[in-house]
């Protein structure tokens, strides 16, 4: 069976079981998925899903693989009440809930210290589309770039203080990878651009993609941004 098969499968297993967990729960929601949108019983909340972000990962045995969760009140980020990414392979589960800080495991977690921007640890998305005009400056000036193959991931050890920053400028990042991991930087004390506005606003469309840059402060943010900028 080939990998892209194999990841379709493991998509519609993940959508499939989730949708499965929430009906047998008697939840009422509207559900956002990149998997497709669905209305569970009589509608209600919008819950923003990524049943498996990093499925290439997954469908080949690499960490990490999580599923991602959020609950919010209207059709925009800035309404998300709550928030879950948890690892596929190990149970870990970041959550959030709005203005009640972020945990990992029930533990408050918290973003790292500040910096300078040659000794930060930043993640990276650059496959696919690699826009190396942009990433060159980062590259160049930037000492320890890592690339895990999961936005939402990535994005909650930046709100751990693990990574310093994550950094995905294709403008193909997908509202549900990152919905519920950015509710957790920003619980955790982190900040983020999206499209290049800092704190920017989106609505929970599936079809909507954007750039993102996530760090711990908001001098590495304005750095990155300037390295990155088009």
């Amino acid at each position: 069976m080939e990998n892209r098969e194999i990841e379709r499968l493991l998509d519609e297993a993940a959508q499939s079981a989730l949708l499965e967990t929430l009906t047998m729960r008697d939840v009422s929601a509207q559900i956002i998925s990149e998997e497709g949108d669905v209305v569970v019983g009589s509608g209600g909340p919008i819950i923003v899903v990524d049943p498996v972000d990093g499925t290439t990962n997954l469908a080949r045995g690499l960490k990490p693989a999580v599923t991602c969760i959020s609950v919010s009140e209207n059709n925009r980020l800035s309404g998300t009440i709550a928030a879950l990414v948890a690892d596929i392979y190990n149970g870990e589960t970041w959550t959030a809930e709005k203005n009640r800080g972020a945990y990992l495991d029930s533990k408050p977690i918290h973003i790292a210290p500040a910096k300078p921007i040659q000794s930060a640890l930043i993640s990276v998305g650059m496959s696919k589309i690699l826009k190396l005009e942009r990433m060159t400056p980062l590259l160049v000036n930037c000492r320890h770039i890592r690339m895990l193959g999961s936005s939402a991931n990535e994005l909650s050890l930046v709100a751990s203080g693990i990574l310093d920053a994550h950094i995905d400028i294709r403008g193909t990042l997908r509202v549900t990878d990152v919905a519920a991991a950015l509710t957790i930087i920003r619980e955790a004390g982190g900040v983020y651009a999206v499209n290049g506005v800092i704190n920017g606003d989106f609505f929970l469309i599936r079809e909507a993609t954007l750039e993102l840059v996530a760090t711990s402060t908001p001098q590495l943010l304005e750095k990155l941004l300037y390295l990155t900028k088009s």
